[in-house]
């Protein structure tokens, strides 16, 4: 009984490990089949994929190649153009800030000349001037028909309108316009046949400081009487310090056939002149009088 039991369960097993066996060879050729063919089909896809990317690099490669030398050669061409265009601007605002720098310079060394001197209600200030030339000159380059009368214009019209403004804010005040008073003329006689060759220039000194508080004035001719010219010069007080003045006048006069050229420096000027303070109706009020000399 007990060796039955023991040789049914040997056969079992042997009729189990053959089965088991021709099963592990089928699934072991089965897997074998499957990875070669994996692998030859792997080859052929990489070999497909590797040729059609190759023929795609050529081609696109050589468009791009194209494309590159097309925009190169554009580029190229756009930044010699622009560089051109950029030296050229450079070359012109150059000019213009050393033109505009040049102007500021000559009108800040007119006041510097020791020979001559500016007319102050003739000139405007170097500061002024300097920057008038710098906006004709800005001006200029971008409309060529501009002028330093147009500048003058329009400098003088946004002044006014700025003035305006401001007086609006109680940030400036205007003064009414004062009219010249006092009259220093002079009577020059000519011999026959003169001219005068360089006008009267009236100097107006301090005559306690002996100071010049007017320089070279110009004389205007008003009438011809006879031998004699007589010149006038109008002069505006209102601003002026109190004290005792003196005019002295300096003109040549030419030479003639009988007489030699005549240059006269610091002539008298009428007389004196004294500018003071006094009351008149509970008001203080500038005055003047002449001074004998």
């Amino acid at each position: 009984m007990h060796y039955s039991w023991v040789g049914f369960v040997y056969h079992a097993v042997v009729w189990l490990g053959e089965r088991l066996a021709e099963k592990l060879f089928d699934i072991g050729l089965v897997a074998l089949g499957t990875w070669v063919g994996y692998r030859l089909a792997k080859h052929h896809l990489e070999q497909f994929v590797t040729d059609i990317v190759g023929k795609m690099d050529a081609k696109y490669l050589n468009l791009i190649g194209t494309m590159d030398a097309k925009y190169l050669n554009l580029i190229n061409e756009m930044d010699a153009k622009y560089l051109n265009l950029i030296n050229g601007m450079d070359a012109k605002y150059l000019n213009l800030n050393r033109e505009t720098a040049f102007h500021r310079a000559v009108n800040a060394m007119l006041p510097e000349l020791p020979e001559f001197h500016l007319r102050p209600e003739k000139t405007l200030r170097p500061e002024v001037a300097g920057a008038l030339a710098e906006f004709t000159s800005w001006s200029t380059a971008i409309d060529a028909t501009h002028t330093d009368q147009k500048s003058m214009e329009l400098v003088v019209k946004e002044a006014h309108t700025l003035a305006a403004k401001l007086v609006a804010k109680d940030m400036m005040f205007k003064e009414e316009v004062s009219v010249p008073k006092y009259k220093w003329e002079i009577a020059i006689r000519l011999p026959s046949g003169a001219k005068m060759e360089e006008a009267p220039y009236l100097t107006i000194f301090n005559w306690d400081a002996g100071l010049p508080l007017v320089r070279y004035a110009t004389m205007k001719e008003t009438e011809r009487v006879a031998d004699y010219i007589h010149y006038v010069w109008m002069w505006d007080t209102k601003d002026v310090p109190c004290c005792l003045y003196a005019g002295v006048v300096n003109f040549t006069i030419g030479a003639t056939a009988n007489t030699p050229r005549l240059q006269r420096t610091a002539m008298r000027v009428g007389e004196r002149l004294r500018i003071f303070l006094k009351m008149e109706n509970d008001q203080v009020i500038k005055t003047q009088e002449n001074v004998p000399w």
